[in-house]
């Protein structure tokens, strides 16, 4: 008698049925899938060369400047003229030269993420990190009312035109911080083999975007792009079989226990969708994740009515901002707060 597995890819567990010795009862066993080591996964990113990552105690850690090479962004980017208002109107266009700057990132995340069932919302800035050495953020932009890839505009200042978000649904960020609020398929077209020069320019109109374009992998397979700071994977919207995820697939942040490259049985991880709205990127995380990533500047502004005094920066302690050295966005994010203290926590 052969040992059978059954793998339940819509649910958490694993059945495995195991072959016993004549005459003794059959041994059935449950295994939490979700408790997986990603290591293989980590090992499967092509990472750029800006990127240094390894291993220690259960652990492994990601070190990156923030810069993506000079083909993952665009040449220039719309930038609002008011944060908390994403629009056109006023907009200044920037030189990504000119605003891009070192971000001396340093994470540590899990080997092996623990899944939770309770979840809890992406915090602001950093949610996870993507393989040419940037940082992702989920969908939205200063406040749940403006999500970044269905408010994209392009503005035209001085004859030079550009959008908010690039067509790899990247942006920098106050501070030169260069991040992605979507599926970047530039780094898709990178993984596979292929080369893609981002576009200081990128269609606005419609519900959502083309399927991202594989043709030059070997095969149509999930292509892992990254890590949330809860340890878990982060991969384009291709299944196994090469069809298209839909977010009907996915749970609320954006997860999926399904089968990829290296884990033929299943893994729990996260999906970017080409999509125009706030499914394009991580809702929340499903598993455990340091305080350090989730704690919010709410938190440590909470009982001050004025923010005007800028040595206000000074005292708050480490977040996962000060933590990516990204201090200089600090006065900008202390007074959207100040502005919309109830809805800015993303």
């Amino acid at each position: 008698m052969h040992p059978l597995r059954l793998v339940g890819v819509g649910s958490f567990a694993i059945l495995t049925v195991v072959a016993a010795p004549a005459g003794a009862a059959t041994k059935t066993t449950y295994r939490d899938s979700t408790t997986q080591s990603e290591t293989a996964a980590i090992k499967r990113v092509r990472w750029t060369s800006n990127v240094a990552v390894s291993y220690a105690n259960g652990s492994w850690t990601f070190k990156s400047d923030g810069l993506p090479a000079s083909n993952f962004v665009a040449t220039n980017y719309a930038v609002p003229s008011n944060p908390l208002a994403v629009s056109a109107s006023g907009a200044r266009i920037n030189s990504s030269a000119s605003v891009l700057t070192d971000q001396n990132y340093d994470y540590t995340l899990p080997i092996t993420p623990e899944y939770s069932k309770t979840t809890a919302i992406t915090n602001q800035g950093p949610i996870g990190v993507l393989l040419d050495g940037a940082a992702l953020y989920n969908p939205y932009e200063a406040n749940h009312s403006t999500v970044a890839t269905a408010d994209n505009f392009v503005a035209t200042v001085n004859g030079v035109s550009a959008s908010f978000l690039d067509d790899c649904d990247g942006h920098p960020g106050p501070g030169g911080q260069y991040h992605y609020h979507g599926l970047p398929t530039c780094l898709v077209a990178y993984a596979t083999g292929s080369t893609e020069r981002v576009a200081s320019v990128t269609s606005t109109s419609g519900a959502t975007t083309a399927a991202v374009n594989e043709d030059n992998a070997a095969a149509k397979k999930p292509v892992i792009l990254g890590f949330a700071f809860d340890g878990y994977g982060v991969y384009d919207n291709v299944a196994m079989n090469g069809s298209t995820i839909p977010v009907s697939a996915l749970d609320a942040c954006n997860g999926i226990f399904s089968p990829v490259s290296g884990y033929s049985h299943g893994v729990y991880h996260y999906v970017l969708e080409n999509v125009k709205g706030a499914r394009s990127s991580i809702g929340c995380y499903h598993g455990v994740v340091s305080s350090a990533y989730t704690r919010a500047l709410e938190d440590d502004l909470s009982g001050h009515s004025s923010t005007n005094d800028v040595a206000l920066v000074s005292k708050i302690p480490a977040t996962a901002q000060s933590l990516a050295a990204n201090t200089n966005e600090d006065d900008l994010l202390v007074e959207m707060l100040r502005l919309s203290p109830q809805t800015h926590d993303c």
